[in-house]
């Protein structure tokens, strides 16, 4: 019995001196540590995980695109949006947007389309972000299919998309 009592004792010991290590270490894990940039952002500082509502307002734009129902893209514009595009051109308002849209959009369609990630952030400075990297082949009027890479980035206000950064990866 002296010997069982004993065992009990010995583990007790061990688990008791173990698990505030174990706890530091998760802790330390989940909280984010302050870190002096090597180069300084211009823009913002820190992000943390945002509102998973905004991603379902990425994916039901992207649906509404597919579906080439441009009255509710429309919808997730306010009247001031902005879209920076990969080519260098800017396009400012709800009106000069989807009359980009509609025309690039109205001619082609997409297949297989993948989200490969996709996440909500916010930043220190309460501004509210969606960034997704997603591909599709994507086929032209003259029914030529064509493997596209992109990554967009869009910022909500009351929800909705008040700008848009996007980057597409040009096939090979």
């Amino acid at each position: 019995m002296k010997k069982l009592l004993l065992c009990f004792l010995v583990s007790a010991s061990i688990v008791a001196c173990t698990s505030p290590a174990a706890k530091e270490t998760a802790s330390a894990d989940t909280e984010a540590t302050k870190i002096e940039h090597i180069f300084k952002p211009t823009y913002v500082d820190n992000v943390k995980i945002g509102d998973q509502k905004n991603v379902l307002l990425v994916e039901q734009l992207h649906q509404a695109m597919f579906a080439k129902d441009f009255k509710t893209v429309g919808d997730f514009l306010v009247d001031t949006v902005v879209f920076d595009l990969e080519d260098g051109s800017i396009l400012k308002g709800k009106a000069a947007v989807l009359d980009f849209v509609e025309k690039n959009f109205s001619q082609i369609n997409f297949k297989n389309f993948k989200i490969v990630a996709i996440f909500p952030t916010v930043a220190d400075n309460g501004h509210q972000w969606v960034s997704v990297w997603d591909e599709a082949d994507v086929e032209t009027p003259d029914g030529k299919t064509t493997k596209f890479k992109w990554m967009d980035t869009f910022r909500f206000e009351n929800g909705k998309i008040v700008y848009f950064n996007g980057y597409v990866k040009s096939p090979k």
